[in-house]
């Protein structure tokens, strides 16, 4: 129990808070949960934020607009502690996308994870990122990549459509405790700078 207790202590802190305590407009909230579980759901992990962060720079140039802490919440559901999970989960799909098409490729078993994993947990965290990212250019890198990206790219895009319900829910209930609707809310509270889906004012 108390670990589920840390878990969810966890969860709350790094995914849940940065959306309840956001008041960029909520277009730029769900467009931050899509481009951060893009490259969340990449065996990229180390650079992950820095692609986040450039993605953030390089469509501003386009005066498109992304909340940035919503990005960096999704890019760490992928961290140390998750790694084997999910790094084993992309192998997994990998594997049966590429054999469904017929791309050859070496295969790793199961038992051949477990053990890069427990020797990664072995070494102190710098060492063990670096046992892994060994192991998996060197050994999973297509199969690792193809799963990774084709379980990310229907997540994040389911991402856009549930962040906005759960948040626009949010917002409702916090304008409901003010005795205001949600459109006065968002008038008292959203943030008003001009981007992709703001509305310039006179």
């Amino acid at each position: 129990m108390n670990f589920l207790r840390t878990i969810w202590r966890v969860i709350h802190k790094q995914i849940i808070l940065p959306f309840q305590e956001s008041y960029a407009p909520i277009h730029e909230v769900c467009l931050g949960t899509t481009i951060g579980l893009i490259w969340s759901m990449t065996p990229l992990v180390g650079v992950q934020m820095y692609l986040g962060l450039g993605t953030w720079l390089v469509l501003r140039l386009f005066r498109i607009r992304f909340y940035l802490p919503i990005a960096i919440a999704m890019i760490w559901i992928t961290n140390p502690v998750t790694l084997p999970f999910f790094y084993s989960l992309f192998y997994w799909i990998g594997k049966q996308v590429l054999l469904l098409l017929g791309i050859p490729f070496q295969q790793i078993s199961f038992d051949t994870l477990l053990a890069i994993s427990k020797e990664s947990e072995s070494m102190d965290l710098i060492s063990g990122l670096y046992h892994w990212t060994i192991f998996l250019f060197d050994k999973m890198g297509l199969p690792m990549f193809v799963g990774g990206f084709a379980f990310g790219i229907p997540l994040a895009l389911l991402g856009y459509p549930i962040t906005y319900r759960l948040l626009n829910s949010y917002r409702s209930r916090r304008a409901h405790e003010e005795g205001i609707s949600l459109q006065e809310w968002e008038l008292k509270h959203v943030r008003k700078d001009v981007g992709l889906f703001a509305t310039k004012t006179p």
